[in-house]
């Protein structure tokens, strides 16, 4: 893996790098197999801790970052609104190579690598690079689309409900009424919505 790893960072120095000296920062950790063995390439370095991003000159991308540190984010349902909270524990990030180069020859832990192409991502970095785990895949059929057709559904399921409600109490029906409120219940707290 370590050949990989070598071969994958050589082959992206061969096209002008958006900072002048990662280059040279690159080629120093070719040289110490036992600072490649501590690097794992990402598609993506979002929500992940101990990370470096490397550009080619003529992306929209930061140049080189060294960030170190854990970022996390936290979604909670308080009285039916969503709520951020994010907890970051970072050391200030490091836009210079040569001081970056200092801090790594110490690192003890495993450094996320994100490569930024000018071009299309090319085969032999796809090979290499995992998916970023702080990220969860997309599900077949999950995504907005399927998110709004399930909440219409509750939606349409909660206006039935409240209908036999309604007729249990006109009907002073105990029993149904009471599986109703239970069933009404649990749909308005699987509701994005206030119903």
């Amino acid at each position: 893996m370590i050949i990989h790893k070598e071969y994958a960072l050589r082959r992206f120095c061969e096209v002008p790098l958006k900072h002048a000296l990662s280059k040279g920062l690159l080629e120093k950790i070719c040289a110490h197999p036992a600072l490649l063995t501590k690097l794992v390439f990402v598609r993506t370095r979002d929500f992940l801790s101990n990370t470096m991003v490397v550009s080619q000159a003529g992306t929209s991308e930061i140049g080189f970052e060294l960030q170190l540190g854990s970022d996390s984010e936290h979604l909670t349902l308080v009285n039916g609104d969503l709520h951020r909270e994010r907890q970051k524990t970072r050391e200030i990030p490091i836009q210079d190579p040569l001081k970056a180069w200092d801090i790594l020859q110490d690192f003890p832990g495993i450094l996320h690598v994100q490569l930024v192409f000018k071009a299309d991502t090319p085969d032999w970095y796809e090979e290499i690079a995992v998916p970023n785990e702080a990220i969860p895949p997309p599900a077949p059929g999950v995504g907005y689309g399927a998110f709004v057709r399930e909440q219409v559904d509750l939606i349409l399921w909660a206006i039935t409900l409240r209908g036999q409600i309604d007729q249990a109490l006109q009907a002073r029906d105990e029993k149904s009424f009471k599986e109703s409120v239970q069933l009404y219940k649990e749909v308005c707290h699987s509701c994005f919505w206030r119903l």
